[in-house]
Order: structure tokens, then C-alpha cells, then sequence
């Protein structure tokens, strides 16, 4: 027997007798217990953004406690979690976006092996799956991107049907094609681009342009309207407001170098914290074999289309408008790319380590789970204190605590709205392609996203030196003069609008800062809360 082969057992002559519906179910069901029991531990799943769309969600639900937000209809695209949250949302808010990580976390493990069964055939399917299960529960589920990582397994499925068309075109099929394509633009118009963007290469490389054109005819005409739709529907969403505007906010930013090529790795991974850092293994094994396999050629996924979506990863922003991580989203389907181009066998130790690095990433998945929930409860824990619709100005000078690849305090926040219905002045709405906007802004200090970074960027006076003075950042009177203003200016503007302040992490030399009309009613470690109260009223607190 070859050195690369590995041993028939029982289990694998099972599995080899299975139909291929029975292997994906097989499979899928190992991918989805691997990535979503931690769903069980928690009432939250702690995914970055997430608390902010179920507050969102939560104020789209009560517009008479909230009439200074505007809701923007449910006709638009990245709008599926929305519309879930919204039906199912009188069951259970929390619940809710529970079931709806669990769909995403279904969705991606079904879809995952039928598009190797597909693209690279049933031999290859087990030894893509051991480089597959990273995208499952990937880095944008974890950072609370939900309709992303649902729209990127669909396409994944839509990719699939486009195959099958381009075999066998049929018109029912191609109105199935049509129906993906619409839910995947209702989700989040983007893997729905760059399907477009893979198919059409996949014409135009056709020898003959009578080939072309029929090829264009059966797989890029039934994506020709869901197409037109998301350039009008990016045209609309993606301005931002005069107000947000004027805050000096750039349309569009680029990331240095070297954090490019880090986030191949970092983009895929769903890792937590550094104790999930074992995604490194597939992510290096993986470009390996791809490398030696790169004149490998797949449908969509030739080495052109490939090298297009790399020079893609390469030359979009990092951020547009408020979209982060633009070109990051490329990095998915890369890693689907490569993992087609696998050999269908690999050696014993390869295996085992791959295996070894998905449990290992389960058990650790399940633990940060809990001690991110942890966190959020200690961010959680002075809601008593605070009345029923309070104005409440949270200042976080830390956006984490135990994460170290997420931001998982940053929407913590929300945990308030929903028990309090308090006021949300870091809940997204700056722009059309969420939820809500505006009806009429607050001044330029107290719009997101500049509110929710001032406090972490002006804790100290070296902060404010380095970005008030870049060239020469040493502390001196004048920086600490600066800081001083910055502070008096942000509570010129805070102070009337809010009667209830929230801070997570202050430092001890920041704390003078905050206006004497505020009292502590409430005090942890890291968490403090403060009353304003009229001069001559008792005080209620510590």
C-alpha cells in the first residue's frame, strides 16, 4: 500500500457505501456539532456586532420610545436578520438571534460539502471537509456578521447550480438560479458579486464567442436582474449622512501591508481568543497544497478566476464607507477555491493533526462562549440601578476584556436598551444600508462611529498627544492642555443629552474629567455609573 494511503477500516467502508445525499448529511451534521453546540452554554451568542442588531431590532419594534430614529422598510438588501428578528422577535429577542446564528451555522455546514462534492468529486469530499470546518463557524460569524455568512453559503449552493446549469441548462433550473440569487442580495449583496464576477470570467474564457454568448445566456442572464438590483440598491445605501460626514470620516480606507497578508489566516478563522489560534493549521497545510495543485483548474475557480479575486483582496479598501473589512470578504471564497484543488488523500499525521485542531477548536470554542458571556454580564451588572428609559451615554475605554480577536464588549451596551429601554446612541445609524437612520442627528461628537471610539482613543493625554500631534507625540503641557479641551468640548455637547453615564474601563487619571453634576450610583472594578444630578438634590449613591 502506498505511504500516503491510509488504512481500510469499517468506518470508512461504511462511509464509502453511503449514497451522496447520505454523506452530506453525515457530514454536514459533524461540521454544525462541531461549531454550534457552545449555542447551548449561552443565551447571547457573544458575536461582536450582534447585540447591536437585536437592539436594533428592539427599537424597530418600540418606535414611541424611540421617535428619534426613522426605520428604512424591510425592502432592502442586508436585511434578512432584521426581518427575523422582527417576526420572531415577540417570542424572544435573545432567542431569536439565537436560532438565527444556528440557521447561519446549518446553512454554512450543509453547504460546505455538497460544493466539495461538486467541485472536487466524492474522493477528494473528507479531506476538503478537514480543511472546510474553519468556515463554518468563520471570523465573520464571530464578529456578528450574520447575514454575510448566511449570503456566503448560498452562494456557495448558487455556485452549484450554476454548474449544473452550465452542464444541463434548463428553465426551471434557471429560475432556481434566480431565487438563490435574489435571497443572497436580500442577505448581503456581496458573495452574490463575486459570483457574478466568477461566472462571467468563466464566459469570457470560452474559445468561440458563439460559446460565450451561450454560455452568458444560461448562467449570467437569470443574474442579470438580482445584479442591476445590487448596484441600485449600493448606489442608495452606501452614502453616508452629511452629518457623519462632516466628522472628517473617510469614504473608504486602506489597511497597511502587512496586516493584508495576516488576515488570510485571520479572515477565516472563527477563533475567539488566542486559544482558538489552532485555525493556523489548515490555513498553513492549506496553502501549501493549493500552491502545489494552482494550475489545478475547477469550474469558476481557474487559476485566473483565482488570481482575480486575490488582486481583488489586494486592491479594494479595507472599509467602505461603513462597510469594514470590504476586502476581507474575498477571503472566503479563496479559501473555498483552494480547498477544491486538494488531493484526495493525505498522509496518517497530516490527517490526525487537522482532525486533532478541529476538536481542540470545538472545546475551546465552548469555553470562550462562556467567559465572553461572563464579560457581558459584568458589563450587565449595574441594569438595577438604572431607570426605565433613561438617556444612558456609554463610554467604553476598553472594547474588550477576555477577547482577543473580537471586540466583544463593543455593543455590550445593548444589554440595557433591552432590559431598560434605554437610549441607544451607539446603535447603527449612520447611514441607509442599516436598519434605521436619524430623523435628526446629534451634534458631530455623539454620532457613531466617532462616540464609540473617544473615549479609548483620549483615556490618557499620550493618547490624544498621538493623534493631536502624530509628528511629535511626547507629552507636554500642550498636549495635556489639548486633552483638556477635547473632553471639555465632547461634555459641552454630552451633558445635556444624557442623565445617566456608563464607563467600562475608565482610568483613574480620566475620571476627574467627568462633570461634577454627575454622581456615582454604582461601582465594580470595571464598570461605573453616574446620576446627574441638579445642584441642591440629594444623592442617591455611593
Amino acid at each position: 500500500m502506498a505511504e500516503n494511503q491510509p488504512r481500510p477500516n469499517r468506518l470508512t467502508a461504511h462511509l464509502a457505501g453511503l449514497s451522496d445525499l447520505s454523506l452530506v448529511a453525515v457530514a454536514a451534521m459533524v461540521l454544525f456539532a462541531l461549531s454550534a453546540w457552545p449555542l447551548l452554554l449561552v443565551a447571547m451568542p457573544p458575536l461582536q456586532d450582534l447585540p447591536n442588531h437585536v437592539a436594533s431590532a428592539y427599537i424597530i419594534a418600540h418606535p414611541e420610545l424611540y421617535p428619534e430614529y426613522v426605520f428604512n422598510g424591510f425592502l432592502k438588501s442586508n436585511s434578512l436578520l432584521t426581518l427575523w428578528l422582527y417576526l420572531l422577535g415577540p417570542y424572544g429577542l435573545v432567542g431569536a438571534a439565537r436560532a438565527f446564528t444556528a440557521i447561519v451555522l446549518a446553512a454554512t455546514a450543509l453547504a460546505l460539502p455538497i460544493f466539495i462534492l461538486r467541485f472536487a468529486g466524492r474522493a477528494s469530499l473528507w479531506v476538503g471537509l478537514l480543511f472546510a470546518w474553519p468556515l463554518v463557524h468563520g471570523f465573520f460569524l464571530a464578529m456578528g456578521m450574520l447575514n454575510f455568512s448566511f449570503a456566503f453559503a448560498l452562494s456557495l449552493l448558487l455556485l452549484v447550480l450554476l454548474d449544473r446549469q452550465r452542464e444541463r441548462p434548463s428553465l426551471p433550473r434557471a429560475i432556481a438560479i434566480f431565487v438563490f440569487a435574489l435571497l443572497i442580495w436580500y442577505a448581503h449583496p456581496f458573495p452574490l458579486m463575486v459570483v457574478a464576477g466568477l461566472v462571467g470570467l468563466d464566459c469570457i474564457r470560452r474559445p468561440a464567442w458563439r460559446e460565450r454568448m451561450k454560455a452568458a445566456y444560461a448562467l449570467l442572464a437569470p443574474l442579470v436582474p438580482v445584479a442591476l438590483l445590487s448596484f441600485a440598491s449600493a448606489q442608495r445605501q452606501l452614502v453616508k449622512a452629511d452629518p457623519a460626514r462632516a466628522q472628517g470620516q473617510a469614504f473608504f480606507a486602506y489597511a497597511p501591508p502587512w496586516e493584508i497578508f495576516a488576515h488570510l489566516w485571520l479572515d477565516v478563522s472563527g477563533a475567539l481568543t488566542r486559544w482558538g489560534s489552532v485555525t493556523i493549521v489548515p490555513a498553513a497545510l492549506l496553502l501549501w497544497f493549493a500552491w502545489k495543485q494552482r494550475r489545478l483548474s475547477r469550474s469558476f475557480f481557474s487559476p485566473l478566476g483565482m488570481a482575480g479575486m486575490a488582486l481583488g483582496y489586494l486592491a479594494l479598501p479595507a472599509m467602505l464607507s461603513n462597510w469594514w473589512y470590504f476586502n476581507c470578504r474575498l477571503v472566503p471564497f479563496l479559501w473555498a477555491g483552494a480547498i477544491v484543488r486538494l488531493p484526495a488523500t493525505v498522509r496518517r499525521p497530516i490527517a490526525l493533526a487537522l482532525a486533532g485542531s478541529a476538536l481542540w477548536f470545538s472545546a475551546v470554542l465552548g469555553i470562550d462562549y462562556l467567559r465572553l458571556d461572563r464579560d457581558r454580564a459584568a458589563f450587565a451588572a449595574g441594569t438595577a440601578v438604572v431607570p426605565e428609559r433613561a438617556t444612558l451615554l456609554p463610554l467604553l475605554f476598553k472594547h474588550r476584556k477576555s477577547s482577543d480577536f473580537t471586540a466583544s464588549l463593543t455593543h455590550a451596551w445593548a444589554e440595557y436598551v433591552l432590559a431598560k429601554s434605554t437610549s441607544a446612541p451607539l446603535v447603527f445609524a449612520v447611514e441607509r444600508s442599516y436598519p434605521m437612520t436619524y430623523r435628526d442627528f446629534p451634534p458631530a461628537a455623539l454620532v457613531p462611529p466617532a462616540l464609540d471610539q473617544f473615549a479609548e482613543k483620549r483615556a490618557t493625554p499620550a493618547q490624544v498627544c498621538r493623534l493631536f500631534r502624530p509628528e511629535r507625540p511626547q507629552v507636554d503641557a500642550q498636549c495635556i492642555q489639548e486633552w483638556h479641551r477635547q473632553w471639555s468640548d465632547f461634555w459641552r455637547q454630552a451633558e445635556p443629552r444624557f442623565d445617566y453615564l456608563l464607563t467600562w474601563a475608565m482610568p483613574a487619571e480620566t475620571r476627574p474629567m467627568i462633570p461634577s453634576t454627575y454622581h456615582r450610583i454604582f461601582a465594580a472594578p470595571e464598570l461605573q455609573i453616574y446620576q446627574r444630578i441638579s445642584p441642591g438634590t440629594d444623592v442617591p449613591g455611593l
